[in-house]
């Protein structure tokens, strides 16, 4: 009887998941994909997905099924892109801009990368007015001042030659730098603390069945979701405080330059030479649409998205540029003769450098995936599947690994070749293109050059250790760290 009545359940579960489903099946039949069983579609593809083999499967799946494919998991349309030609339709699109990373929500929710699409434009801007002409000397000389500092705490690995992680030093000084870009002061020791372990835990959730959704995360992580609501508090708590003191500052060069009396004393903020990203924010905080916790959640956005991409970039140029002898002697005599009296460089005078940091993105994206969730159908054309329409609900996932490793598109695609960008430089998607791409490009590579120059310029990398081995939790990673060994020039 039990049997009988589960089986019965099954069958009308799957005829309503059927049913309800037809639609959108009806529009991608000319997309191959894997076979879908009843009720639980492609599942299995899914149910082995980890970190660790996450380029082995996607490869396999991408040479078997093609690049533009559909995966039915219950009543979900997932659609795995490698495809250049439908990637630049639906990124560079102006309707479909709802990204779908419901994994972040509770962190992230009301910032640019998750926002209405009908917020985009505002919140874009805003973000993209600190790296403003004016502004982006003071954020170089920024960048210059945290490089002094992580070069001091390479220098104890150099002395002692030994292996390390690059990214246990790497990571917090770019988040540090994160936040005094976009909080004006340095973060404090329980900041850092709580904004380290909240990614963790959203790293370790990635992939994850047991954290495939809020619902299930609700009921089999109870401990774990509520230490991840008292981190998101406590972070957002520090913001608040920041908030307030930037008011009251405003506040008070008002009353000043009015020629009013200040009755109140107040301890200014620390000083600082940038205008930071809440310093705008709050700037433009007239406008309604903007709240506090709107605020929150583009600091929340804006940290940790530089944290982990920058971070990734940076430990992945390093033990590259470890492993190409000539490339680091090339970047080394270019540093030389670009080198001020100061013992600064003009990041614009680094060609080559900034070759090898563009291939190193090809190489190795730090977002290997862009998602788009469409919320209405999308019309197509397409030279080799046809014209055709992605149908509402369809949840698109543009894998920029594989595109970038596309042979039809660089000659010798697997291999490290920083001259193509000097000769004639092919486009990478590792900002990802179209009305969201990263309002930061500019930024992120005068980070990163200024980052790594002083480090090039002072120590030898050497190649020991194990070579990374490439995992995905939510930024391109590796599962045995970046291991290298400095020594001091």
């Amino acid at each position: 009887m039990i049997l009988t009545t589960t089986f019965l359940c099954f069958c009308v579960a799957s005829a309503i998941n059927y049913f309800r489903t037809r639609r959108q099946r009806s529009l991608i039949k000319n997309l191959g994909g894997p076979f879908s069983w009843p009720l639980m579609g492609a599942m299995h593809k899914l149910l082995f997905l980890k970190p660790q083999n996450f380029f082995q499967r996607s490869h396999e799946y991408l040479a078997k099924y093609g690049a533009v494919t559909r995966l039915w998991v219950f009543h979900r349309l997932f659609m795995p892109l490698a495809d250049l030609e439908l990637a630049k339709q639906v990124l560079q699109s102006e309707q479909h801009l709802e990204t779908g990373y419901e994994l972040m929500r509770h962190w992230l929710g009301g910032g640019v990368l998750m926002c209405d699409k009908n917020q985009w434009t505002q919140r874009h801007g805003l973000i993209g007015s600190i790296f403003n002409k004016g502004n982006m000397l003071p954020l170089t000389e920024l960048c210059r001042q945290q490089a002094v500092l992580l070069q001091l705490t390479l220098a104890d690995h150099a002395e002692q030659r030994d292996v390390f992680d690059a990214w246990t030093i790497v990571a917090p000084a770019v988040r540090d730098l994160m936040v005094l870009t976009t909080c004006g002061v340095r973060p404090s020791e329980g900041y850092s603390e709580a904004f380290t372990c909240l990614t963790e835990i959203y790293r370790k959730r990635f992939l994850s069945l047991q954290s495939v959704n809020r619902f299930t995360f609700w009921v089999s992580s109870p401990l774990l979701r509520r230490r991840q609501a008292q981190l998101i508090k406590q972070l957002n708590d520090e913001h608040k405080e920041h908030i307030d003191r930037c008011r009251r500052l405003q506040k008070q060069e008002e009353q000043l330059k009015a020629g009013n009396v200040v009755v109140d004393r107040i301890d200014p903020l620390p000083a600082q030479w940038h205008q930071s990203l809440l310093e705008i924010l709050l700037a433009s905080n007239h406008n309604p649409e903007i709240s506090d916790d709107d605020i929150c959640a583009e600091l929340n956005t804006c940290n940790y998205l530089g944290y982990l991409l920058c971070s990734s970039a940076l430990c992945f140029s390093l033990v590259t540029i470890s492993r190409h002898p000539a490339v680091q002697q090339r970047c080394l005599e270019e540093l030389r003769k670009a080198q001020r009296e100061d013992q600064s460089w003009d990041v614009r005078r680094l060609p080559y450098l900034e070759a090898v940091l563009l291939e190193t993105l090809r190489l190795y994206p730090p977002q290997v995936i862009v998602g788009r969730h469409l919320t209405e159908d999308m019309p197509y054309t397409h030279s080799e599947v046809g014209d055709g329409t992605l149908p509402f609900g369809a949840e698109i996932y543009v894998n920029l690994f594989e595109m970038q490793r596309n042979e039809d598109r660089y000659l010798n695609a697997s291999h490290f070749r920083a001259e193509r960008f000097l000769e004639s430089p092919p486009e990478i998607y590792s900002f990802s293109m179209g009305p969201r791409c990263c309002p930061a490009k500019q930024f992120s590579m005068v980070l990163l050059k200024t980052l790594i120059a002083p480090i090039l310029l002072n120590f030898e990398l050497l190649p020991y250790g194990d070579a990374p081995r490439l995992d995905l939790r939510l930024s391109l990673g590796s599962s045995n760290g970046f291991q290298l060994a400095l020594k001091p020039r």
